[in-house]
């Protein structure tokens, strides 16, 4: 049975500054930043029925508590930033007024800058939530803190990477022995898996063995923890001369750099306490403009193509 209702609440505030400059007195050119600082919060997102990120959950962990899901939006961006523009290169200034229009005239360059804060995340046990599905209960359980949450979190991005992981996003839950067998990490945020009695309950020890330990109860709330930052910037040069014959004809020439820096940018880490990964990173994020569009590869590394127009 799916019950849907509209007893969620979810509230939004926000700042929006933008800047526009046109460059008409030397050389033409255009320059335009937005920056937005904003705060949404909500206990599902997208009506509950399809995930924005793949950090959260699109259903809350009780259903008979609403409120206890209330936190910050999976589209909770705290700071976004872009920028864009495009310069005509007074290059025949530059040189003096020297050498012929159809090599000095012409040049174009362009380019757009995106940077964001992270993405919130939650921490599941999906060991817990899969032996609840003979039940009938088919939610997402929030593993449950061995103690109050510190606001500081641990840095998520570039030092988080698998397999290097120096400094994963979430300290990891066991220790790996060389005989195969695992020890609880005494630094671990979360009981262990399986270890959980309730909703925001469970006890202390091994996975094996918590059933003797001390109980805790500590909420750890929706969407808690943040992904990594995101900065990505493209650039463009083209040559475009006019083609004798043509009232208006234009032939452009020139390149296109997508993640002119060859920015690493980084997704979720893994966020099953579970997992083995628990807290390393190993995948990247898409940028929002590339060769290969949304359709997968690794399309965040750098690309370059050659771009040829013609306007007439």
């Amino acid at each position: 049975v799916t019950a849907i209702s509209s007893a969620a609440v979810s509230n939004y505030e926000g700042m929006v500054v933008s800047i526009q400059h046109r460059f008409t007195r030397w050389v033409q050119g255009l320059f335009q930043a937005n920056y937005t600082y904003g705060r949404a919060f909500d206990e599902v997102s997208n009506g509950g029925l399809f995930s924005f990120t793949s950090g959260s959950a699109s259903s809350p962990q009780d259903p008979n508590n609403l409120r206890g899901a209330y936190g910050p939006a999976e589209y909770d961006v705290r700071h976004s930033f872009n920028a864009s523009y495009v310069w005509e290169v007074p290059m025949k200034a530059a040189l003096g007024g020297h050498g012929p229009d159809s090599l000095v005239k012409g040049w174009q360059i362009s380019g757009t800058i995106f940077a964001r804060s992270g993405f919130p995340y939650s921490v599941f046990d999906f060991d817990e939530s899969a032996s609840l599905a003979p039940n009938n209960y088919f939610g997402a359980i929030y593993a449950v803190p061995v103690r109050p949450l510190t606001a500081a979190g641990n840095s998520c991005g570039e030092g988080a990477a698998f397999p290097l992981a120096p400094n994963p996003c979430q300290p990891p839950q066991v220790f790996f022995n060389g005989d195969g067998t695992t020890t609880p990490n005494p630094n671990a945020h979360f009981v262990q898996s399986g270890c959980e009695t309730g909703f925001n309950v469970g006890t202390l020890g091994a996975s094996d063995s918590c059933s003797g330990g001390p109980t805790v109860s500590f909420a750890q709330g929706r969407n808690r923890f943040r992904g990594p930052i995101y900065f990505n910037t493209d650039f463009a040069v083209m040559k475009n001369t006019k083609l004798p014959g043509l009232e208006k004809g234009v032939l452009g020439i020139g390149f296109q750099f997508f993640n002119f820096f060859n920015h690493e940018n980084f997704s979720f880490p893994f966020n099953n306490i579970r997992d083995p990964l628990f807290g390393q990173v190993a995948f990247q994020e898409q940028p929002p403009t590339s060769i290969l569009g949304a359709r997968g590869g690794d399309a965040s590394a750098r690309m370059i193509q050659v771009k040829a127009q013609l306007q007439f």
